[in-house]
């Protein structure tokens, strides 16, 4: 028996979900593209290029650092029929990338926004601006109650729930989220990293439960530089 196919001509393209930490707020952040709305940087895939070389590049063009392939992980693929555009499908990769240092903005419409969790509901802000993430858990869902007739949605609340989500179940077995740390860090900034994506503060983490439950993931080093009374912090290290 014979089928009858229709295929439709489609389009990639990536999107980036660029990660780092403010070691003056203890905050992390990611990076957001003014483009009307609050939208995620992407790039389309160009010659001789995969995707990992494209999330390379896009986050040298946007914060100036060339990251390592082990700095980067790649999130999901979206391919539900009714991501199209002009009759063009359009497939879309998500990766995400885990700064080491933290950027300077090299385009004047780039905005970091700071993860916050409330009732365990993440959102995105800076100053009043505010980006919360979608609500629904499957793309299906996303495109029942997002789509409009002649109107593309972006999915960047549904994109960043998914990276929330993914990091905060790898917390506690492949946290490489910690890569927004850089080389070394304090027991202090990775509590304060993890507190958001946990949906608490901090202080809730307890210092010597959080060292003994998670020393398989880190090593120590030495010591910080001492900025006030008491001992220095130590200094950790990641071990994967």
């Amino acid at each position: 028996m014979k089928i009858n196919r229709t295929f439709i001509p489609f389009e990639v393209k990536l999107l980036n979900i660029i990660w780092c930490f403010d070691r003056t707020t203890n905050q992390v952040k990611v990076v957001l593209k003014d483009e009307g709305d609050w939208t995620l940087p992407e790039t389309c895939l160009i010659q001789d290029e995969d995707a990992l070389d494209a999330t390379i590049r896009l986050t040298r063009e946007l914060t100036g650092q060339t990251v390592s392939p082990k700095n980067i992980e790649q999130l999901e693929t979206l391919t539900n029929p009714k991501r199209a555009v002009d009759g063009k499908r359009l497939v879309t990769m998500a990766y995400m990338t885990y700064l080491p240092e933290f950027p300077d903005m090299m385009n004047s419409t780039l905005e970091l926004f700071t993860l916050e969790n409330l009732n365990n509901h993440y959102y995105f802000t800076k100053g009043e601006k505010q980006l919360a993430v979608a609500t629904v858990d499957t793309e299906t869902e996303y495109y029942q109650k997002r789509l409009r007739k002649n109107k593309f949605y972006q999915v960047n609340d549904y994109v960043l729930k998914n990276a929330c989500l993914r990091i905060r179940r790898s917390l506690d077995t492949q946290p490489d989220v910690l890569r927004i740390l850089g080389e070394a860090f304090t027991l202090r900034e990775a509590r304060s990293l993890y507190a958001p994506f946990l949906g608490v503060s901090f202080h809730e983490i307890d210092n010597s439960n959080f060292k003994k439950t998670h020393q398989r993931l880190f090593r120590e080093i030495g010591k910080a530089n001492k900025r006030g009374p008491g001992r220095p912090a130590s200094l950790y290290h990641l071990r994967f």
